[in-house]
Protein backbone atom coordinates (compact mmCIF):
# COMPACT_ATOMS: atom_id res chain seq x y z
CA UNK A 1 0.00 0.00 0.00
CA UNK A 2 1.44 3.27 -0.87
CA UNK A 3 -0.39 6.11 0.21
CA UNK A 4 0.29 8.94 -3.10
CA UNK A 5 -0.11 12.16 -0.53
CA UNK A 6 -1.50 12.09 2.51
CA UNK A 7 -2.98 16.11 2.20
CA UNK A 8 -3.79 17.69 5.68
CA UNK A 9 -4.59 21.17 6.51
CA UNK A 10 -0.66 22.18 6.39
CA UNK A 11 0.22 20.90 3.84
CA UNK A 12 -2.75 21.71 1.97
CA UNK A 13 -1.99 25.43 3.09
CA UNK A 14 1.68 25.39 1.53
CA UNK A 15 1.04 23.93 -1.86
CA UNK A 16 -2.26 26.58 -1.95
CA UNK A 17 -0.61 29.80 -0.43
CA UNK A 18 -3.20 29.64 2.25
CA UNK A 19 -4.30 27.65 5.72
CA UNK A 20 -6.92 25.58 7.14
CA UNK A 21 -8.89 24.66 4.04
CA UNK A 22 -12.65 22.83 4.04
CA UNK A 23 -12.37 19.71 3.70
CA UNK A 24 -15.63 20.04 0.89
CA UNK A 25 -13.21 22.61 -1.07
CA UNK A 26 -10.30 20.34 -1.10
CA UNK A 27 -12.62 17.96 -1.95
CA UNK A 28 -14.27 19.96 -5.35
CA UNK A 29 -10.76 20.53 -6.12
CA UNK A 30 -9.88 16.93 -6.49
CA UNK A 31 -13.45 16.59 -8.45
CA UNK A 32 -12.98 19.63 -10.71
CA UNK A 33 -9.32 17.46 -12.23
CA UNK A 34 -11.62 14.23 -12.89
CA UNK A 35 -15.06 15.25 -13.78
CA UNK A 36 -15.62 16.09 -17.68
CA UNK A 37 -18.63 16.80 -19.59
CA UNK A 38 -18.90 13.72 -20.65
CA UNK A 39 -18.61 12.25 -17.24
CA UNK A 40 -21.00 9.84 -15.27
CA UNK A 41 -21.30 10.26 -11.99
CA UNK A 42 -22.93 8.97 -8.57
CA UNK A 43 -23.62 10.63 -5.79
CA UNK A 44 -23.96 7.87 -3.66
CA UNK A 45 -25.12 9.95 -0.26
CA UNK A 46 -27.23 12.98 -1.80
CA UNK A 47 -27.97 14.59 1.14
CA UNK A 48 -28.53 18.31 0.75
CA UNK A 49 -27.51 17.96 -2.62
CA UNK A 50 -24.28 19.74 -2.41
CA UNK A 51 -22.30 17.51 -4.60
CA UNK A 52 -25.04 16.48 -6.55
CA UNK A 53 -25.54 20.28 -7.99
CA UNK A 54 -21.60 20.86 -8.25
CA UNK A 55 -21.47 17.62 -10.19
CA UNK A 56 -24.59 17.91 -12.22
CA UNK A 57 -22.65 21.48 -13.19
CA UNK A 58 -20.17 19.73 -14.91
CA UNK A 59 -20.82 16.05 -16.03
CA UNK A 60 -23.16 14.58 -18.65
CA UNK A 61 -25.20 12.68 -16.06
CA UNK A 62 -25.70 12.23 -12.14
CA UNK A 63 -27.03 9.58 -10.66
CA UNK A 64 -27.97 10.95 -7.01
CA UNK A 65 -28.74 7.94 -4.23
CA UNK A 66 -30.14 8.78 -0.58
CA UNK A 67 -32.72 6.17 1.47
CA UNK A 68 -34.38 9.33 3.38
CA UNK A 69 -37.10 10.83 1.68
CA UNK A 70 -36.53 14.21 2.92
CA UNK A 71 -32.97 14.33 1.47
CA UNK A 72 -33.80 13.56 -2.19
CA UNK A 73 -36.51 16.03 -1.92
CA UNK A 74 -33.98 18.48 -0.43
CA UNK A 75 -31.35 17.69 -3.32
CA UNK A 76 -34.38 18.19 -5.96
CA UNK A 77 -35.28 21.54 -4.79
CA UNK A 78 -31.29 22.23 -4.91
CA UNK A 79 -31.03 20.70 -8.13
CA UNK A 80 -34.11 22.03 -10.14
CA UNK A 81 -32.46 23.78 -12.86
CA UNK A 82 -30.79 20.52 -14.05
CA UNK A 83 -32.26 17.71 -16.28
CA UNK A 84 -29.03 15.86 -16.05
CA UNK A 85 -30.19 13.68 -13.26
CA UNK A 86 -31.55 10.95 -11.82
CA UNK A 87 -32.42 10.84 -7.84
CA UNK A 88 -32.74 7.38 -6.76
CA UNK A 89 -34.75 6.88 -3.46
CA UNK A 90 -32.98 3.80 -1.71
CA UNK A 91 -29.80 2.68 -0.18
CA UNK A 92 -26.64 3.25 -2.15
CA UNK A 93 -26.41 -0.99 -1.63
CA UNK A 94 -28.34 -1.12 -4.52
CA UNK A 95 -26.59 0.86 -6.66
CA UNK A 96 -26.39 -2.45 -9.19
CA UNK A 97 -30.12 -2.68 -9.33
CA UNK A 98 -30.02 1.11 -11.14
CA UNK A 99 -27.07 1.30 -12.75
CA UNK A 100 -26.10 -1.20 -15.37
CA UNK A 101 -23.71 0.81 -17.63
CA UNK A 102 -20.29 1.96 -16.78
CA UNK A 103 -19.63 4.92 -14.40
CA UNK A 104 -16.85 7.68 -14.21
CA UNK A 105 -16.85 8.41 -10.36
CA UNK A 106 -18.65 8.46 -7.08
CA UNK A 107 -18.88 10.33 -4.24
CA UNK A 108 -19.26 9.06 -0.60
CA UNK A 109 -20.18 11.50 1.87
CA UNK A 110 -20.61 9.00 5.13
CA UNK A 111 -22.34 9.90 8.68
CA UNK A 112 -25.82 11.56 8.56
CA UNK A 113 -28.19 14.27 6.79
CA UNK A 114 -27.18 17.36 7.90
CA UNK A 115 -29.88 19.18 10.45
CA UNK A 116 -31.83 15.48 10.46
CA UNK A 117 -32.43 13.11 12.68
CA UNK A 118 -28.94 11.60 13.66
CA UNK A 119 -30.39 8.41 14.16
CA UNK A 120 -30.49 7.72 10.82
CA UNK A 121 -26.70 7.50 9.74
CA UNK A 122 -24.69 5.47 7.00
CA UNK A 123 -23.88 1.94 8.11
CA UNK A 124 -20.17 0.25 7.53
CA UNK A 125 -21.78 -2.98 5.93
CA UNK A 126 -24.27 -1.43 3.31
CA UNK A 127 -21.17 1.38 2.86
CA UNK A 128 -19.10 -1.35 1.98
CA UNK A 129 -21.39 -3.27 0.10
CA UNK A 130 -21.97 -0.03 -2.46
CA UNK A 131 -18.11 0.52 -2.28
CA UNK A 132 -17.73 -3.67 -3.75
CA UNK A 133 -20.32 -2.58 -6.61
CA UNK A 134 -18.90 0.74 -7.42
CA UNK A 135 -15.38 -1.26 -8.28
CA UNK A 136 -17.12 -3.02 -10.53
CA UNK A 137 -18.96 -0.55 -12.28
CA UNK A 138 -16.46 2.39 -12.74
CA UNK A 139 -14.64 2.31 -15.89
CA UNK A 140 -11.14 1.55 -16.30
CA UNK A 141 -10.26 5.36 -15.31
CA UNK A 142 -12.70 5.51 -13.04
CA UNK A 143 -12.62 7.23 -9.50
CA UNK A 144 -13.96 7.27 -5.52
CA UNK A 145 -14.19 9.83 -3.56
CA UNK A 146 -15.15 9.03 0.22
CA UNK A 147 -15.24 11.27 3.39
CA UNK A 148 -15.64 9.91 6.52
CA UNK A 149 -16.53 11.78 9.51
CA UNK A 150 -15.73 10.34 13.17
CA UNK A 151 -17.77 12.44 15.67
CA UNK A 152 -21.18 10.63 15.91
CA UNK A 153 -22.05 7.09 16.87
CA UNK A 154 -20.66 4.47 14.48
CA UNK A 155 -18.63 7.11 12.54
CA UNK A 156 -15.36 5.97 13.79
CA UNK A 157 -15.88 2.23 13.44
CA UNK A 158 -17.24 3.33 9.36
CA UNK A 159 -14.07 4.94 8.95
CA UNK A 160 -12.28 2.16 10.19
CA UNK A 161 -13.64 -0.15 7.54
CA UNK A 162 -13.11 2.18 5.17
CA UNK A 163 -10.01 2.31 5.33
CA UNK A 164 -9.21 -1.36 5.36
CA UNK A 165 -11.26 -1.83 2.63
CA UNK A 166 -9.05 0.72 0.81
CA UNK A 167 -5.82 -0.87 2.05
CA UNK A 168 -7.38 -4.20 0.65
CA UNK A 169 -8.56 -3.08 -2.33
CA UNK A 170 -5.81 -0.07 -3.95
CA UNK A 171 -2.33 0.05 -3.98
CA UNK A 172 -1.93 3.49 -3.91
CA UNK A 173 -4.47 6.71 -3.10
CA UNK A 174 -4.56 10.16 -1.87
CA UNK A 175 -6.16 11.55 1.57
CA UNK A 176 -6.63 14.44 3.17
CA UNK A 177 -7.85 15.51 6.85
CA UNK A 178 -7.19 17.87 9.26
CA UNK A 179 -3.80 17.86 11.35
CA UNK A 180 -3.84 17.40 15.33
CA UNK A 181 -7.75 17.69 15.53
CA UNK A 182 -9.36 14.93 17.53
CA UNK A 183 -11.91 13.40 15.55
CA UNK A 184 -11.32 14.84 11.89
CA UNK A 185 -13.37 13.64 8.84
CA UNK A 186 -11.02 12.58 6.77
CA UNK A 187 -11.16 12.33 2.57
CA UNK A 188 -10.21 9.56 0.47
CA UNK A 189 -9.53 10.20 -3.47
CA UNK A 190 -8.76 6.28 -5.15
CA UNK A 191 -8.73 5.79 -8.57
CA UNK A 192 -9.53 2.28 -10.59
CA UNK A 193 -6.39 2.01 -12.28
CA UNK A 194 -4.53 1.85 -8.78
CA UNK A 195 -6.73 -1.34 -7.75
CA UNK A 196 -4.77 -4.16 -6.57
CA UNK A 197 -5.25 -7.28 -8.83
CA UNK A 198 -5.79 -10.64 -8.05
Amino acid sequence: MTLIRQWSLETAGKENMMRHRNINEVNKDWLKQVITSDSVIVDATAGNGHDTLFCAGIAKHVYAFDIQKEAIENAKIRTSDFSNITYVLDSHATLNQYIHTPIDGIIFNLGYLPTSDKSTITQAESTLTACNQALELLSSRGFMLITCYLGHPGGANEAAAVKQWIDTHFFAYQSYTYENVSLAPISYFIEKRHRILD
